[in-house]
């Protein structure tokens, strides 16, 4: 079952607790560097939907995807007295195509009178500290990496800029609350064959940056500059798994 204690033991959280934005931002960032994102298992594994034990076992031993995490994370939130809300999004497929209204799933989170988005289960490029919602269209860096919110029609666009290259999308989100049983569904809209189709990916943040594996294509982004590469040699993708995934195999699926 859940376990505020050992939920903030594993992320290595021994502050204050005390529910501002200076926690905020340091659960964040110690959730995005401990517990990773990671498909390898989601779509071989038989999903109960939201059963919280379940769930955080799972998580606490080998990361999860965006629902688990900031599924996870918004009941930690709320334990410790933020005033924190489950809000939709979709991310940005490949060809341009957005992904269905209740796809991603957010956190946002009120303090002082201001929204704050937080997201510790993207597996793109993101950020890795809260993001003033009111404050659009104005650009924050993290990490070397330039953040802004825009706006169109409805929805938050969620963009990042590195050194050297232009405004990108990364997800888009509404300010709408949302009930965590909308996510129950999200199997409906994969094609029958999604498990052969669908390379595992996993994403961290670490120090100075963010790191993602999409099966053997390496994406790295350290104060901002970002390297692309296509790893063929096995045993520096097997280096690779292990110093930023703790894996000591390039496995395709998960085995738990």
């Amino acid at each position: 079952m859940f376990d505020k204690g050992i939920y903030l033991q594993r992320i290595g959280y021994e502050g204050s607790g005390i529910p501002n934005l200076h926690t905020l931002r340091e659960l964040q960032w110690r959730h995005l560097s401990s517990l990773p994102y990671d498909t390898g298992y989601v779509l071989n594994q038989a999903y109960e939907d939201f059963d919280m034990p379940h769930v955080f076992d799972a998580v606490m031993e080998r990361g999860g995807v965006c629902f688990e995490l900031n599924f996870l994370f918004h009941r930690l939130l709320v334990e410790m007295g933020f005033d924190a809300h489950v809000n939709s999004g979709s991310t940005l497929f490949p060809g341009g195509r957005w992904g269905a209204e209740v796809e991603h799933m957010v956190v946002r989170v009120r303090i002082d009178n201001a929204d704050w988005l937080v997201d510790v289960g993207h597996g793109g490029v993101s950020i890795t500290e809260p993001l003033c919602i009111d404050d659009q269209g104005g650009a924050v860096e993290q990490q070397g990496i330039e953040f802004r919110l825009a706006t169109r029609e409805e929805w938050r666009v969620l963009q990042y800029k590195i050194k050297g290259g232009g405004w990108r999308d990364s997800f888009r989100m509404k300010v709408k609350d949302r009930a965590i049983s909308e996510w129950n569904g999200w199997r409906d809209d994969l094609p029958p064959d999604a498990a052969d189709l669908v390379p595992r990916r996993r994403r961290r943040a670490i120090e100075n940056g963010q790191v993602t594996l999409t099966a053997n294509l390496f994406t790295s982004i350290i104060g901002g500059e970002e390297t692309v590469r296509l790893v063929s040699d096995r045993e520096e993708l097997i280096e690779i798994m292990a110093t930023y995934w703790g894996e000591s195999a390039p496995v395709v699926g998960y085995v738990r």
